[in-house]
């Protein structure tokens, strides 16, 4: 299986919007919210393969800073590394950060 992160760009990631995944296989679900461009700090330095960028999920269930597996009915991204960034009414908020 491909390792969708290793590749996954900015554009690439703005496609998962509204895209909802299970976690570790079980009854938690993370569903993409929005994709932020990292601040531009000049030109990206040579061995950096991609802009940074950060991915924000939305979920009703409070999840520990770890690494999980997301799938997807069509795709599965393994070894995310999620933090919570926050609570509202509408759940937990959760942040993976590409470099």
């Amino acid at each position: 299986m491909d390792d969708i992160l290793a590749t996954l760009t900015y554009d690439g990631a703005l496609a998962l919007v509204e895209r909802t995944y299970r976690v570790d296989g079980n009854d938690v679900e993370l569903t993409v919210t929005r994709v932020i461009r990292a601040a531009e700090r000049g030109p990206r330095p040579k061995e950096l393969k991609r802009d940074a960028f950060s991915i924000f999920f939305r979920g009703n269930a409070l999840l520990p800073q770890r690494m999980y597996t997301l799938t997807s009915e069509s795709e599965t991204l393994q070894n995310l590394f999620i933090v919570p960034v926050g609570r509202d009414g509408n759940g937990y908020e959760y942040e993976a950060v590409f470099t």
